[in-house]
């Protein structure tokens, strides 16, 4: 492995060879090739937009493209959406290729029901489409870049901390899945966006409650995080057009639908400046392409 020498440098490297550590005992000829990998993102990396997803889906879709040795698995996304789960979570959603709204699926636990191999755990734990980009044409992200410089708690750090420190982790687990999940995919497939909103801010603020009562507890959100959710909230007075969600940092993801997306953006660019907000909507999955990223 070929990484830079700074010190955030060999951070990033570390997480790579974690990963390829990982793979590697599943697939053990993984480790017999050299690497030289590069990595581009066109918004924040670590600072609570996900960017891990991006480099980790595009990381196992390369290795799977290029090593005759998963010749076997290279079209099968639910595996390599799991192996995209050994480097990180998000990128385990980054993987199915019809991309959209995508649901990540818990898996089997060990042990469950006795012994069971390695691979059989690991492979059930995956993520698949639930609705293409084209069941919701005009649903919008918006990306409001609160801060660029990278969170001060990395998000596995912070999820471990939470999971051995705050009692009521498991209960906010269950909840989420039990309670929050089925009624969004509910809202989705309806296309109810009033409702959508409302299940995603709701979502977002039990997430930072969660990390709130961490020991010791870990803050994310910033005085201008607490005005865009105020700003969303004083938009949303007369009828529900936007949603904020907040993943471990500061920076918010604003969802909307295409007849309100200059509204909403130009009250976002009033908090956080013209060049901090830009807008997206649902994509496809990570894909292999023939270009390769200039490695300097």
């Amino acid at each position: 492995l070929n990484g830079t020498k700074t010190q955030e440098g060999m951070k990033e490297h570390d997480y790579v060879r974690d990963f390829l550590d990982k793979v590697g005992k599943v697939f053990p000829e993984v480790k017999r090739y050299d690497y030289r990998i590069a990595s581009e993102n066109n918004f924040p990396t670590a600072a609570g937009f996900a960017s891990s997803a991006s480099g980790f889906a595009a990381l196992i879709k390369s290795i799977a493209g290029e090593l005759p040795e998963f010749a076997d698995i290279r079209n099968d996304e639910k595996k390599l959406s799991a192996l995209a789960r050994l480097g990180s979570g998000s990128a385990t959603r980054s993987i199915p290729s019809r991309g959209g709204f995508v649901e990540w699926r818990r898996g089997v636990e060990y042990p469950w029901k006795g012994m069971r191999k390695r691979e059989e755990i690991m492979f059930s734990s995956f993520a698949e489409t639930l609705f293409p980009p084209s069941h919701w044409p005009d649903l919008r992200m918006i990306y409001a870049k609160v801060e660029e410089g990278q969170k001060k708690v990395k998000s596995r750090a912070g999820m471990k901390a939470s999971v051995e420190s705050n009692p009521l982790y498991g209960e906010w687990v269950h909840y989420e899945e039990r309670v929050m999940k089925e009624k969004m995919v509910s809202a989705m497939a309806k296309k109810d966006f009033p409702r959508l909103a409302e299940l995603v801010m709701r979502a977002s603020n039990n997430l930072h409650q969660i990390c709130l009562g961490t020991y010791p507890p870990i803050v994310y959100l910033n005085e201008t995080s607490l005005r865009i959710m105020d700003t969303v909230h004083g938009m949303n007075s007369a009828r529900a057009i936007a949603a904020y969600t907040f993943d471990a940092g500061p920076n918010a993801v604003v969802l909307t639908e295409s007849k309100n997306e200059r509204e909403v953006v130009s009250a976002l660019r009033e908090i956080v400046g013209q060049e901090g907000v830009f807008a997206t909507r649902m994509g496809q999955g990570a894909r292999l392409e023939d270009k390769h990223l200039d490695l300097g």
